[in-house]
């Protein structure tokens, strides 16, 4: 059965990059009930999923991930709190892409698990986003070890040349200022660099 909406909610199911669902709280997670974000955003006719017509729902979950998602479920449950779950879904043209579920279990009066009920979003596009943003950083961070490294050599040199403008005497004073602003101007820079590194 699919999930019948009507007015303004129906409009929002249409918004959202993924899908509602009711199903059993058994190892397949036979659906009951589920929108049309199953088919629209991930390719499966409604039809083929619920009842386990043509497809079991826990066959669409990545198998490296079907046991997290196990995990979270059966902790939510047994502290009968909500769950939240990334894992990989497959879609309809066989490409797995990465998604986001909020869950709950619904109990009867008398404590009885019902059924589990909860909502699974693309996220892939924002993964991917995560991705590239922390690739970015890495190259920076490794940029930075460089400059540092290079910063200390500087300083190295400075150290050197104020030796040596100090053994000239006279002659290498006008030596001796240049190597103090190169020491300044390496501390300055290495401290400068280390905060971008740390910040």
């Amino acid at each position: 059965m699919v999930m019948e909406q009507l007015g303004w909610e129906a409009s929002v199911l249409q918004i959202i990059n993924g899908f509602l669902y009711r199903c059993k709280a058994d190892e397949a997670y036979t659906m009951l009930e589920m929108t049309s974000g199953i088919e629209r955003v991930f390719g499966h006719p409604i039809n083929d999923i619920i009842g386990n017509r043509v497809r079991i729902y826990s066959s669409l979950i990545h198998p490296d991930d079907l046991a997290e998602v196990n995990s979270a479920v059966d902790k939510g449950l047994a502290e009968k709190v909500n769950w939240n779950v990334d894992f990989r879904l497959i879609k309809g043209d066989g490409t797995y892409v990465w998604c986001h579920e909020t869950g709950g279990g619904i109990w009867d009066n008398r404590g009885k698990l019902l059924y589990l009920e909860g909502a699974v979003t693309d996220v892939d596009s924002l993964y991917t986003r995560v991705q590239e943003r922390t690739a970015k950083l890495a190259e920076t961070a490794s940029r930075t070890l460089e400059v540092v490294e290079s910063l200390r050599y500087l300083k190295l040199l400075a150290l050197n040349a104020g030796i040596e403008a100090a053994r000239a005497g006279r002659a290498g004073a006008g030596f001796a200022v240049l190597a103090q602003e190169m020491r300044k101007l390496a501390y300055q820079s290495e401290e400068t660099t280390k905060s971008i590194a740390v910040g």
